[in-house]
């Protein structure tokens, strides 16, 4: 069902008046059956017991009652707050290592007299080295006493050992 907008005009203007004459009907009543509250003079519940009660005077309130006592010396704080906060785990420590020897042992030389001389293959390059060389400016032959020989990573000084085998 529609409704005109001079329907609805005639409705606010009847629901209008009838409010402003509700409004008139109450100015000229008298203030006497409205409940007043004026302090010091009515009287608050006090519930001892279920369904037992006392009245105090509201306007007499005891300040004392009020006070409560201080908060016993430990205890600092009644509500303290709490954080939500967890510390990431400290940072690991890496710390560098040389990187495997990239040469393979192929044979080594020994003559009466004269140093040890070792045979290296590093991808498909050969080397002869002997104790004292240094190898592509990377690695240092520090000591070549069979079973090992034992190099120097430079860049880090980390010494590395090489399997050679047993002298003949």
């Amino acid at each position: 069902m529609t409704v005109s907008a001079k329907q609805r005009q005639w409705f606010l203007g009847v629901a209008f008046t009838l409010t402003l004459a509700a409004m008139a009907s109450l100015e000229g009543k008298d203030d006497s059956d409205l409940a007043v509250v004026k302090p010091g003079k009515t009287k608050a519940p006090n519930l001892k017991k279920r369904g037992e009660i006392e009245s105090e005077p509201a306007g007499d309130v005891s300040l004392a009652k009020m006070n409560r006592q201080p908060l016993p010396e430990d205890v600092k704080e009644m509500f303290p707050g709490k954080s939500w906060f967890v510390a990431p785990p400290p940072p690991k420590v890496v710390t560098p290592t040389a990187p495997p020897l990239p040469f393979v042992f192929k044979g080594k030389l020994a003559e009466e007299g004269e140093k040890t001389a070792v045979f290296l293959n590093k991808q498909g390059r050969s080397y002869i080295v002997r104790e004292g060389d240094v190898l592509d400016k990377i690695y240092s032959v520090d000591e070549v006493r069979p079973p090992v020989m034992i190099l120097t990573y430079l860049p880090l000084n980390v010494k590395q050992t090489i399997q050679i085998g047993e002298s003949n």
